[in-house]
């Protein structure tokens, strides 16, 4: 199981402290009945007398500057927060992948309850294991062609996963320009959004294309 740092506990602290704080401090209570009688002047003239009604303090603004830019600000921490930790997953997903001699966990599905037929990397080795209430070694890969199949299917799987950090950064990039003032009006956010959609799209094209013609090839 991952656990989170305790640095990014640290900066959702910090962001609940940016959208709380600067709350108004809770006004000096009216001395009472009793210390008015036995100091009378504590209670100055500005006392009203008994039976007088008081009068009502008036409204404060629902919405202030300072709480609109509080909340702009929190919500850029957050966005940033996200994309630290969406960056250091993916970072520690490619180092995995890359490493030699562990134990890499490349898919799985459900058989049933509670039973799960599960593909593990051990080294150079694929093994496919059964869960349960046990562990069981159901077979191992020894082909060399279908190895190298399904380890690119997992690779292909990662940078999928790396091209959406890399697509969360450019809408990062592309919001703090909006914020700045300086976005370019020729390449709207629809526009950035289509393209960046459909250069996705092309990539998965193009790697269903040479499992394709790879499967073609091995069946002549």
């Amino acid at each position: 199981m991952n656990i989170v740092p305790m640095k990014w506990w640290t900066a959702v602290v910090m962001a609940a402290a940016i959208v709380l704080g600067g709350m108004p401090a809770a006004a000096a209570q009216n001395p009472t009945v009793a210390d008015c009688l036995k100091h009378p002047d504590a209670c100055g003239p500005d006392v009203p007398a008994r039976g007088s009604e008081t009068a009502p303090a008036p409204a404060a603004d629902a919405v202030s500057a300072s709480d609109v830019l509080r909340l702009i600000g929190a919500t850029a921490f957050v966005l940033l927060l996200l994309y630290a930790l969406l960056k250091w997953l993916g970072r520690r997903q490619l180092l995995l992948s890359n490493s030699k001699g562990v134990i890499e966990h490349l898919g799985g599905t459900s058989v049933g309850a509670n039973r799960s037929v599960q593909l593990v990397k051990v080294g150079r080795r694929l093994l496919v294991i059964g869960v349960a209430d046990s562990i069981q070694l159901l077979r191992e890969i020894e082909d060399e062609e279908e190895i190298s199949e399904l380890l690119a299917q997992h690779r292909n799987r990662v940078e999928r996963m790396t091209e959406f950090g890399r697509f969360g950064v450019r809408l990062r990039e592309q919001w703090m320009a909006k914020m700045k003032g300086e976005t370019d009006s020729s390449r709207p956010f629809s526009a950035l959004l289509t393209e960046e959609m459909k250069r996705m799209a092309e990539k998965r094209n193009e790697w269903l294309k040479r499992v394709k013609e790879k499967g073609t090839g091995g069946d002549e």
